[in-house]
C-alpha cells in the first residue's frame, strides 16, 4: 500500500480545512495509507477526519511568557529548554521548522496542503519522499524581499505547485514564471450529496418574513474577505428603502471590528452576525441572495456550495469567481464598490426577467467533481 503524508496547520472551520476533509475521504477511498501532520491540537473539523487517517501532532513552542508563568519546576525547565532550542533554530539558523524532529518514515507522496506557516518547509526539509507537492489556496501573492526569496527557493524544491483554479494558477505563475512547468490545477472537491442533505436541517436563528429579503454571506472575517464592503452595501440599501436581513456566518480577526461598524451605522437589526456554523447549508438554502464581497479568492468553496443549493449569487468580479460563475451566466459580478453591488442587488431583486434568466441557468448547472478526480488521478497516477 502506498503511503501519503499531508502537512497542514489546523482543523478549524475554514475553506482550506473543509477542502482537506473531502480530499482525505477521496484518497482513503482510493486505498492510500495516510498520515496527517498538524500544528494545532483540536479543531472543530477533527471529528470529520476519516478514522483510517493517522494524525501526528506537532506543536508551536510556548512563549517566554508561558515559561515564566509555569509553577512546576520540572515543566518550567522543560519549557525553557524547548524555548531556547526553538529560538536557536529560528534566530541563528533562520529555519525554525528544523527544531522539530525529522520523520523516520519514507513516503511515496508528501503534500504541504497550505502555503502558510511551516507545512511547505517541513515537507521539504523534515521528511523523505518520492514526490512532494505544494497546494496553494490563496488568491493573491504579496510577499517581497527575503520572504519572496525563501518561497522561491522552497517552491523550486517541490515536484508540483498545485493551485485550486486556473485563475489561481495564472496569478501565481506571474510571480514565479520560472516554475511554469511545475504548476498543476486540482480544484477543491465539493461534497454535493452532503451539502444537500445537511441543508435540510432546521435552524432557529433565521427568520423568514413576508416582504423582507434574506441575504446570506458565509466567510472568514478578515480584510481580504471584504466584510466591511458588505456593511457599506447594507447601509446604502437601507437608506434606499430596501427591506432585508443580512446573515453573516463566520468568525475571524476582524469580527469585533465589523460588529462595531454595524453598531456605528445602526444596522444591528438587519446585519446579523451568527458566528461560525459547522453546518451553514440551511442558511444558504433559505437565502434569497447569496452575497460574497471578497477582495481576494483562489477558488471559493462557498460559491460552489451556493450553486449546489441553486442560489442566485452576487459576488465581486475576481478572476476565480468569474471562472466559477461562468463569466456572469450563473450569477451577478460586481466591481468591489458598494454602489455597484447596490445597483445590481436592486436590479436582481426587482427585475423578475433578470432574476429568472440567472435562476434558469443555475437550475440547469450541475456541480460535479469529475475534473477534480481526473486531476488527482493524473497527479498521483504513478503510485496507483
Amino acid at each position: 500500500m502506498h503511503k501519503i503524508l499531508i502537512v497542514n496547520n489546523d482543523l478549524d472551520i475554514g475553506g482550506i480545512q473543509k477542502s482537506l476533509i473531502d480530499f482525505l475521504k477521496y484518497l482513503v477511498g482510493l486505498g492510500y495509507e495516510i498520515d496527517l501532520v498538524l500544528w494545532q491540537k483540536g479543531g472543530v473539523l477533527r471529528e470529520k477526519i476519516p478514522t483510517s487517517v493517522t494524525i501526528i501532532e506537532r506543536e508551536y513552542v510556548h512563549t517566554w511568557k508561558d515559561v515564566l508563568k509555569e509553577k512546576n519546576l520540572f515543566k518550567k525547565v522543560k519549557l525553557l529548554a524547548a524555548y531556547l532550542g526553538f529560538n536557536f533554530y529560528a534566530k541563528i539558523i533562520k529555519k525554525p521548522w528544523l527544531f522539530y524532529a525529522k520523520m523516520k518514515q519514507h513516503y511515496n507522496i508528501i503534500i504541504a496542503y497550505c502555503q502558510n506557516g511551516y507545512p511547505r518547509f517541513y515537507a521539504i526539509d523534515n521528511v523523505s519522499g518520492d514526490k512532494k507537492y505544494l497546494w496553494y489556496h490563496h488568491g493573491s501573492y504579496d510577499k517581497t524581499g527575503e520572504h519572496y526569496k525563501l518561497d522561491k527557493k522552497y517552491f523550486g524544491k517541490f515536484n508540483r505547485l498545485v493551485t485550486v483554479s486556473s485563475a489561481n494558477k495564472q496569478m501565481l505563475a506571474e510571480h514565479f514564471p520560472e516554475f511554469k512547468d511545475k504548476f498543476f490545477v486540482v480544484p477543491n472537491i465539493i461534497n454535493v450529496n452532503e451539502i444537500i442533505l445537511n441543508s435540510k436541517e432546521k435552524v432557529s436563528d433565521f427568520n423568514k418574513t413576508d416582504g423582507i429579503f434574506n441575504f446570506v454571506t458565509v466567510s472568514r472575517f478578515s480584510k481580504e474577505k471584504g466584510i466591511d464592503l458588505a456593511i457599506e452595501i447594507a447601509a446604502q440599501l437601507k437608506k434606499e428603502g430596501v427591506k432585508f436581513r443580512w446573515y453573516f456566518i463566520g468568525e475571524g480577526a476582524t469580527f469585533l471590528e465589523m460588529k462595531k461598524m454595524i453598531k456605528q451605522k445602526n444596522l444591528e437589526d438587519i446585519c446579523l452576525l451568527l458566528g461560525s456554523k459547522e453546518n451553514p447549508y440551511p442558511y444558504i438554502k433559505l437565502a434569497d441572495l447569496f452575497i460574497q464581497t471578497s477582495l481576494v479568492e483562489s477558488q471559493s468553496i462557498t460559491i460552489y456550495e451556493a450553486l449546489v443549493l441553486k442560489k442566485i449569487i452576487v459576488a465581486t468580479n475576481l478572476p476565480a469567481l468569474n471562472e466559477a460563475l461562468h463569466h456572469g451566466k450563473l450569477g451577478v459580478l460586481c466591481k468591489p464598490e458598494a454602489t455597484c453591488f447596490v445597483e445590481k442587488i436592486k436590479n436582481i431583486l426587482f427585475d423578475t426577467s433578470v432574476q429568472n434568466k440567472i435562476k434558469e441557468a443555475v437550475d440547469k448547472n450541475i456541480v460535479c467533481n469529475d475534473n477534480t478526480y481526473k486531476a488527482i488521478d493524473e497527479l498521483f497516477g504513478n503510485f496507483k
